[in-house]
């Protein structure tokens, strides 16, 4: 079954019980208000790598709704979906595909900003600014055009 941008609007996607209480922590160290702010950052953190995720051995996390984790507009829920669909090898993903994927990218995402942050001594602002800096967030490879 195909899947449209409505029907993600609806998940609720999940990831495993360790992400989830890396997911809280780093909520309070970050200062975050909303759940759905560390776990965009570690999807990001994850979609930076070359490589795909290892599939999670459970999916016992709390529930983010998909207009919660990807934002409410259509332009950035699309951008979500797109990159997730760019790093995956799959000529299509299904709603089971997409669950997962996420899933898996906010799990590896957690740990690297745990491990990222623990390795940090100033504010969490501060460190914010720092990742946003990092060539994590860059192109994985430059195009020309």
């Amino acid at each position: 079954m195909s899947l449209n941008l409505i029907d993600v609007f609806r998940i609720d996607f999940r990831t495993s019980a360790e992400a989830d209480a890396l997911n809280s922590s780093l909520q309070k160290s970050l200062k975050f208000d909303y759940r759905y702010q560390p776990a965009r950052i570690g999807i990001s953190l994850s979609l930076g790598r070359r490589t795909a995720p290892s599939p999670v051995s459970d999916l016992l996390g709390k529930p983010i709704r998909g207009e919660t984790l990807f934002g409410q507009e259509e332009s950035e829920l699309a951008l979500w979906v797109a990159l997730i669909f760019e790093h995956s090898s799959s000529p299509q993903l299904t709603k089971k595909d997409l669950t997962e994927l996420v899933a898996a990218h906010w799990h590896r995402g957690m740990r690297l900003l745990a491990e990222q942050i623990g390795n940090w001594d100033e504010e969490p602002h501060s460190f914010l600014l720092h990742l946003a800096n990092e060539e994590t967030f860059l192109p994985m490879e430059a195009e020309t055009f």
